[in-house]
């Protein structure tokens, strides 16, 4: 079960050590009409809810209590519905303003988009049992490369900044935050697999101890081979996590949980058009050896660990105590073809130069060593970074109300490089035309401190207002002999502040029915590729003004919700060419509005059916103009229809459709107005996908099988292969690449419980 880690196990293992021994005490088919055509043109392109004596699982629930828009998919939903080897975009992608594209298949590979209301990954906060993380360069996500479906007990998307005690980096576009599953009291084995399309096979044991008096834990493992839906795109991926819990008294518990996860890919980048026509609608990597979309040119490792130890503790009855000491890893080591999409051999060439620093007086070719047509030109990287953090908080009941207040510290360091290699040559380093083959080396440490207060008023038994206020603290540190985008050195520090006040209210006109309305601000830091130019500028953070208001009804036979958002986007980063040189800088330009409606709801039709819908309807477009940012769908919506009668047969029948929407929105500046360019291209039809999951709960056959379930789940059920989004152009010719959505999918899953 071990899970070998490259360049950072000795940082990884000490990390660890480091943890466990300094916790911190103080721790559907009626969709299809709207359905797009399949075509070859971008521009024609192709938890359980009770209600009344039953319970039924739908893909999202709306929690009555709450002050801003939120969706929960809960436990049940995930186990019944989503394959267990699932990376964490499966799990969403049903809810309201959510669109999510994985091209390689059902939580097979990376998500290529995952977007919340046009915000893209980056802009919104994902944790992990309240922990947040991200990539240290723009806080983006590789799913893929993480914990999967079948460790989870559910999956909250907030639609918002959150209140005064949200924490993280980038609450500014919401909060996706995933919930590990809770260890049981009793003794359990659960061996699964699943077997199914694209040549997949996984499977997976869990062990449950129950309670041992010294605690109780959980260990799951699991393995997962497949081919993929696109052509050579094969993976492997190997997760472990384990969960202990002790109850050190009736009001004190500590939790400690420990995951790892490697998976291994060909990297794929998308396809022209002429390659999908040519090779199929599937193509993404070649089986040529004298091209640079060979697959065997193009391998990725992705290594993650997350580890935390919780403390929580309630004293007199009125205060409550939870302190969380973690850390968590994230590596990604890799070679490809200069560009993975390119199928001609006649773009291939390698130029060598000569050793040592050049003036700008020296041309290329007098620096010229060597230049080999054939050669397969290629890039080496390694990226890895290991945070270390803390999260203190304290709830006190003070009669009128709960008072909320604590603190959260992340520190991170980063390090990575990125150089040209000949490919044909064994990946040998190739100098460049200023002596090195790096186009960037540099570390990086970053901190961020985030102190929060926040009081739930009870003004009436009826009315709770809720204000609350954040301060963060970030500054980074990145040095290196060689930035990205330059041929110079990198040693720049920079820092940001920002007070962040909310406030919401919730009224509870009668038991079953709510109304609430927020007002917060957001913020996040900016990325550190805007400081990797010639001549960085002085850029103020991101912000956003969030305006919400919405209602829950909950009654016998359905919940509904509905809700209503406006959000000022202010101080947008854009590239700018500094007049009079070929240097470039970022600069604050401008920003954005994104507003919209969303609703949701589920009906009990009875017996053991009930139906599920959503619908939003979003804009997102750039000040002053009337261009749409890049993948925020106009609208998205789901209808289902589900049956359980919660011992033998379920089933679930979920359509998805997303919105027209661009593939780019050009945004940059223009050097003698000072006002944002933006325009938008590859513009994108609706799309609609229809998902089946059927199985059966054939409980206890024998002696010590408690549970024996077997289930299948269809993806795209209709096949729908249409072009779905934009993936840049090709570096050789600037022809443009695009993703299509993944074929049909069959999956056949077997979950048995023992004793």
């Amino acid at each position: 079960m071990k899970i070998t880690k490259q360049d950072g196990t000795g940082i990884a293992r000490a990390a660890r050590c480091r943890l466990f021994y300094s916790v911190a005490v103080s721790s559907l088919l009626v969709f299809g009409a709207a359905q797009a055509a399949d075509t070859s043109s971008p521009d024609a392109v192709e938890t359980v809810t009770v209600m009344g004596k039953a319970i039924f699982v739908a893909p999202s629930s709306v929690p009555t209590e709450i002050t801003q828009p939120t969706s929960v998919v809960q436990e049940g939903f995930i186990k019944d519905n989503i394959i267990p080897l699932a990376s964490f975009d499966d799990i969403v992608k049903f809810e309201p303003s959510i669109y999510d594209q994985s091209p390689n298949g059902p939580g097979l590979g990376k998500s290529e988009v995952l977007s919340i209301r046009g915000f893209q990954d980056g802009q919104y906060n994902v944790t992990f049992d309240g922990i947040p993380f991200g990539d240290s360069t723009d806080l983006h996500h590789t799913s893929s490369a993480l914990f999967i479906a079948h460790d989870l007990a559910d999956a909250e998307v907030d639609r918002g900044p959150g209140g005064g005690s949200t924490i993280g980096k980038a609450t500014f576009g919401g909060t996706i935050g995933f919930r590990s599953k809770t260890v049981d009291n009793s003794f359990t084995v659960n061996p699964y697999g699943t077997y199914g399309s694209f040549n997949t096979l996984a499977g997976g044991l869990e062990l449950n101890t129950g309670d041992t008096g010294f605690g109780r834990a959980f260990v799951d493992y699991q393995h997962e081979t497949t081919d993929g839906y696109l052509s050579n795109a094969a993976e492997r991926r190997t997760n472990a996590l384990g969960k202990y819990t002790l109850d050190l008294s009736d009001t004190t518990t500590i939790t400690v949980l420990g995951t790892e996860n490697h998976e291994f890919q060909y990297t794929t980048q998308g396809a022209t058009l002429a390659n999908m026509e040519k090779y199929g609608k599937n193509f993404a990597l070649s089986t040529d050896p004298t091209t640079q979309s060979y697959y065997k040119y193009n391998p990725s490792d992705y290594f993650s660990d997350f580890y935390y130890v919780d403390l929580k503790t309630t004293l007199f009855d009125k205060l409550t105590i939870d302190d969380k000491a973690y850390t968590d890893y994230f590596a990604h080591v890799y070679v490809e073809g200069k560009d993975a999409t390119d199928t001609n051999p006649a773009d291939n060439k390698v130029t060598y130069y000569t050793a040592g620093n050049y003036s700008a007086g020296n041309s290329p070719k007098d620096k010229t060593k060597a230049a080999l047509a054939n050669d397969i030109p290629g890039k080496a990287a390694n990226a890895r970074f290991r945070s270390w953090g803390n999260i203190l908080r304290a709830d006190y009941d003070l009669g009128l109300g709960t008072l909320e207040a604590g603190l959260w510290f992340d520190e991170q360091h980063d390090h990575r490089y990125s150089g040209t290699v000949d490919i044909s040559q064994g990946n040998a380093w190739v100098p460049g035309k200023y002596g090195t083959p790096y186009s960037y080396f540099y570390n990086s440490v970053s901190r961020t401190a985030q102190p929060f207060v926040e009081f739930d008023w009870n003004v009436t038994p009826e009315l709770t207002v809720t204000p609350g206020v954040k301060y963060t603290y970030f500054a980074r540190h990145a040095s290196g002999p060689v930035n990205k985008g330059t041929s110079g050195p990198l040693d720049f520090q920079d820092k940001y502040t920002s007070l962040q006040p909310s406030v919401s209210a919730r009224y509870a006109i009668d038991e079953s029915w709510n109304v609430y309305a927020q007002v917060a601000k957001g913020f996040l830091a900016p990325p550190v590729d805007v400081f990797q130019v010639s001549k960085p500028g002085t850029l103020k953070p991101e912000e956003t003004w969030n305006y919400q208001a919405g209602t829950t009804l909950h009654h016998d036979d359905f919940t509904f919700g509905l809700d209503a958002y406006y959000i000022d986007f202010s101080n947008f980063f854009a590239s700018i060419q500094i007049p009079g040189s070929s240097d470039s800088t970022f600069v604050n330009a401008g920003g954005a509005i994104y507003k919209g409606v969303e609703a949701e709801g589920q009906y009990a039709i009875g017996g053991g059916f009930s139906a599920y819908a959503n619908w939003s309807i979003n804009s997102a477009v750039y000040k002053s103009t009337s261009v749409s940012i890049a993948e925020s769908p106009a609208y998205t919506g789901s209808l289902g229809l589900m049956y359980d009668d919660l011992q033998g047969p379920y089933a679930s029948l979920i359509g998805k459709l997303i919105g027209p929407r661009y593939g780019d929105d050009g945004d940059a500046i223009d050097p003698a107005t000072s006002k944002l360019i933006a325009a938008n291209d590859y513009r994108f039809g609706s799309s609609f996908s229809l998902d089946l999951a059927a199985g059966y709960r054939f409980g206890a056959l024998v002696n010590q099988v408690n549970d024996f379930t077997l289930s299948v789940k269809v993806g795209n059920l209709l096949n729908n292969r249409q072009l779905v989004d934009f993936g840049g152009t090709q570096s050789a010719t600037s022809t443009p690449i695009y993703w299509r959505m993944a074929g049909r999918s069959v999956f056949v899953n077997l979950s048995v419980s023992l004793f």
